[in-house]
This record gives structure tokens, C-alpha cells and sequence, in this order.
């Protein structure tokens, strides 16, 4: 018996946002698409992040690679651009991103404000919306959007800093699930923590 992947995906275009380091659940993902044949196209958040993944992209032999910061006006469009130009269609999405401000992890939901509260839906919800907007029009021969969630949403209990970020990936899942209804390409992965005592 082989440990090797087969080449189940090759000639598959996706496109991996989310990628912090090499410990990133979107790492992960895209080492493993890569390993079964995928090209990859990979972001990285701002100048901060880009150091630690550019090596990563490299890595992952992405031909395409660019900064996104899903709050920052135009750069989605640009990176579905890039997408359009380069490869003329997508095969794969995968959302692997969240937020919440520091200041609205410190508390529990009743400390959270409404201006944090709203800005984690929008980064860590509504973002995969607008990404999934750009990403069907190149889904012309079919294709699958992940959105990676956290086991931590319905576990708040012992973690109380997620309280906010939480619960704004769990009204994802109900989203996700909703939209799964309406237009079959779309799947939610929850990951799992275990406490360390």
C-alpha cells in the first residue's frame, strides 16, 4: 500500500484565502489540493502577513499570488481579476478567514460592541457572500466554495474571549447551510480545538 496522493485534482484551479503561516488551517487545504494535482492561487492579508507567505505560495508552486484584505475596497475584485486572467475559470474556493476586534474578545457577548459585532459578521461571514458573487461566474463547468468554520462557535462556555467572533461563525453555518439549499455548491468545514489542561 502507497501513502501517495492520487492526482484527483489536476487541471483544478482554487483559490486558498486565508493563509497566516504554516500552522493555517487554509495551509492545510491547500497543501492538500496541491498534493492531489491542483494549481493554486494563495493570498495573503496585508505587507505584515506577506513574508510569512509568500515562502508558502512558493512552496505550493502558486502561479498566482496577491494581498487581500476582504475590508479593503477593490482588493477582492482584484484578486478575481487575476484569477479571470490567468486561468479564464475557478474550480475551488476556500474561505478561511475570521475576525473580531481585540477589544470585543476581551469580554463576554454583552460586552461586544455593536460596531465589532458588525465588523466580524462582515469579515468573517459576509465576505465569503461577496467572494462567492465573483467566484461563480468562473465556475463555468461546475465547481465547490468552502467555508472553514470553528467547533469553538457552539463552545463558548470555555472559551470566553471567541464569544463575538463565535457566534458570528455560527450564523455562517445557518448561511451556509441555507445556501447550500439553493445552489449546491457550497460546503462548511467546522475544525476542532480540544482544551489543553
Amino acid at each position: 500500500m502507497t501513502d501517495q496522493i492520487r492526482p484527483v485534482l489536476s487541471v483544478h484551479k482554487a483559490l486558498v484565502v486565508g493563509i497566516a503561516n504554516d500552522q493555517s488551517i487554509a495551509y492545510g487545504c491547500a497543501k492538500a489540493f496541491r498534493a492531489a494535482g491542483a494549481d493554486l492561487a494563495v493570498t495573503w492579508l496585508n505587507e505584515k502577513a506577506r513574508p510569512h507567505v509568500e515562502p508558502l505560495a512558493r512552496e505550493l508552486q502558486a502561479p498566482i499570488t496577491a494581498a487581500l484584505d476582504v475590508a479593503a475596497p477593490g482588493e477582492m475584485e482584484t484578486v478575481f481579476e487575476l484569477v479571470r486572467e490567468q486561468w479564464g475559470r475557478l474550480d475551488i474556493l476556500v474561505h478561511s478567514i475570521a475576525f473580531a476586534p481585540k477589544q470585543d474578545l476581551q469580554g463576554g457577548l454583552l460586552d461586544c460592541s455593536a460596531e465589532g459585532f458588525a465588523k466580524a459578521m462582515d469579515i468573517s461571514c459576509h465576505s465569503f457572500v461577496r467572494m462567492a458573487k465573483l467566484a461563480a461566474p468562473l465556475m463555468t463547468e461546475g465547481g465547490t466554495m468552502f467555508a472553514v468554520s470553528y467547533y469553538g462557535t457552539g463552545q463558548t462556555g470555555w472559551c470566553p474571549t471567541t464569544m463575538s467572533w463565535g457566534r458570528s461563525r455560527r450564523r455562517w453555518k445557518r448561511l451556509a447551510g441555507t445556501w447550500h439549499m439553493n445552489s449546491g455548491r457550497v460546503a462548511s468545514a467546522s475544525t476542532r480545538f480540544r482544551r489543553v489542561p
